[in-house]
């Protein structure tokens, strides 16, 4: 089998945040996450990335800079794949400057989410504040490395998405993504926090009316994955499926390899 273009690399399921809306399958299907891929294991998929002509590689997690050997990782993906575009994915809660300064010397683009200011902590499972976030995010474009942004709407901090997106764009995020939580892994045990589609709908009206920041961003509007073919599935298709939605690029374009080294073709199925 070849690997499409477009590969994530889940590199290590340990993560210092306990997001209830986290999606990560492995809350679902423990197999996928461990026992964790050694770095052996690691460099042998980027040489068959490299082989079959990836063209671009997300690195995430759980939380990237927990993983021991990350730098190492990444140092042979950029030598086996020097013209491919590399990024990582990281809450920045282990960020620091001369962590952004290295990864812009190794040409590894980033990005973080912001998933809510007065619900910060409690979006994230932790005592933080969004503070030292942006504070990251604004020097990181004055190192002219900037970062991208991603938020996961959810009823909690729904009141204050218009803010959040505008704290993101004003600190000089590279560009923003935003989505409604998604229904999978750890967020299956919190329905209480997903959005209606009147109420996304209302929160991309509301984006799209807020003055122009000069900052890119796009909207997810996936409720559930259409990939899906388990129980849960035909029930959240009867509540959430959107009329519009595109074919899922699952295994034509895109792959994902989890933390314990077994491919799938979509990041939010088994």
């Amino acid at each position: 089998m070849r690997f499409p273009r477009h590969m994530t690399l889940e590199l290590t399921a340990k993560c210092n945040f306990r997001c209830p809306y986290c999606y990560c399958l492995w809350h679902e299907f423990p197999q996928i996450g461990k026992p964790e891929l050694d770095t052996a294991g690691w460099k042998a998929i980027l040489d068959t990335c490299a082989s079959d002509g990836v063209e671009d590689i997300l690195f995430t997690g759980g939380e990237t800079l927990m993983h021991p050997d990350l730098f190492p990782i990444l140092s042979y993906a950029r030598r086996r794949l020097p013209r491919a575009a590399l990024s990582l994915f990281t809450n920045a809660s282990l960020l620091d400057e001369s962590l952004i300064k290295r990864f812009k010397r190794q040409r590894i683009r980033l990005a973080t989410s912001l998933q809510g200011l007065a619900t910060y902590g409690a979006m994230t499972g932790t005592r933080r504040t969004f503070r030292r976030l942006l504070v990251l995010v604004a020097r990181a474009g004055e190192l002219h490395w900037p970062i991208s942004v991603s938020m996961t709407i959810t009823k909690a901090n729904l009141h204050e998405a218009t803010d959040m997106f505008a704290a993101a764009a004003l600190s000089g995020a590279a560009s923003i993504l935003v989505g409604p939580m998604m229904a999978g892994g750890r967020a299956l045990a919190h329905p209480e926090l997903m959005l209606s589609r009147a109420e996304w709908n209302a929160t991309k009206d509301a984006i799209r009316a807020l003055p122009d920041c000069g900052v890119p961003f796009t909207f997810c509007d996936e409720f559930f994955c259409e990939c899906r073919n388990d129980q849960p599935a035909a029930r959240l298709r009867r509540k959430w499926r959107d009329p519009n939605h595109k074919p899922c690029p699952a295994g034509r374009d895109f792959g994902v390899i989890g933390p314990a080294g077994h491919f799938r073709s979509c990041l939010h199925c088994g």
